[in-house]
């Protein structure tokens, strides 16, 4: 009877550790999915997206700086980072974000669910990276299924009746692949230099990245042109600044932390379908079935050339 009084507590504890855990995890991801709407929606409320990236990033700055105060959390871990995570930080987090909001803001209505798509091809890169920085020794049949499906839903996401009409703007999806790229790279070096999570310096990175963002805007002049404040405006940065941004890391991290890891990391995989399908609700011009078929093909690609790297 004792040693029951004295394992029960403690496996209720680990089960709801757990819980909590995953729960965080699927919140995260669940606010991920909203990033492409929220830059669609703030650049186009404040005509430019460097502009509203200038305050939802620095907004998410913000957050995250709260976050780590409430958690108890040392400040001084926010900047505090290893010169490596400052430099490859810069192209990997502030840059790729930088990359990323400007193709959903200058990008075609109809083309922004491919955009999104083309982002979510970091995976694949993440391998291709992982075998000339970490050694890796993929498993060559599943990274190529795994490239061939992530390739096959980018170009079917536009739809049937455009596959064999190129977009008229393809700066856009350049930005997008190179953004995603970054990314890539950016995870990959974190690993092969194992920097723990609290060390990948995103809520400095997110800082850097709305500097760059007013710089570019204020290069551009479209600080005088930004339209009359409204409550959209606000709700919209408010929005993507405190969710995407701010709260989506902090609760990724403890998640990954003190949870299943290869479960969180699994159903990461189920973000491309998540935001495509909120960029189809938001923005019916880019809704097809060749957006949704290309949603499910990337989520399988990724899965395939994640079980490909892995030892």
């Amino acid at each position: 009877m004792r040693s029951k009084s004295v394992v029960t507590p403690k496996t209720f504890s680990l089960r709801s550790t757990n819980k909590r855990a995953v729960l965080l995890g699927v919140g995260s991801i669940l606010l991920w999915c909203w990033s492409g709407v929220c830059f669609r929606k703030g650049s186009d409320l404040m005509g430019s997206p460097m502009v509203y990236l200038t305050f939802m990033t620095g907004g998410g700055a913000l957050t995250a700086v709260v976050l780590q105060y409430l958690r108890r959390l040392p400040l001084s871990d926010i900047y505090r980072l290893p010169s490596r995570v400052i430099i490859t930080g810069f192209f990997g987090v502030a840059l790729y974000t930088v990359m990323l909001a400007a193709a959903f803001g200058i990008a075609p209505v109809s083309d922004i669910g491919q955009i999104n798509l083309l982002n979510y091809l970091w995976p694949v890169w993440v391998v291709i990276l992982g075998t000339l920085f970490l050694g890796n020794k993929p498993r060559i049949k599943s990274a190529i299924a795994g490239m061939v499906l992530g390739l096959f839903g980018v170009v079917i996401s536009r739809g049937f009746d455009h596959l064999i009409h190129p977009p008229s703007n393809l700066f856009p999806h350049v930005l997008a692949l190179t953004g995603g790229f970054l990314w890539a790279l950016y995870v990959v070096l974190l690993r092969k230099w194992e920097i723990p999570e609290e060390k990948g310096g995103t809520a400095f990175h997110f800082s850097v990245c709305a500097i760059i963002a007013a710089l570019i805007a204020a290069y551009l002049q479209e600080w005088q042109s930004m339209p009359p404040w409204s409550e959209a405006t606000i709700f919209w940065i408010v929005a993507g600044a405190v969710g995407p941004v701010g709260i989506a890391y902090s609760w990724y991290e403890i998640s990954v932390k003190n949870g299943p890891v290869l479960l969180i990391a699994s159903l990461s995989y189920f973000i491309p379908i998540g935001s495509s399908i909120l960029i189809g609700l938001f923005y019916q011009e880019t809704m097809n079935k060749g957006l949704v078929i290309g949603a499910v093909s990337i989520t399988l690609g990724a899965w395939l050339v994640r079980r490909a790297g892995q030892d």
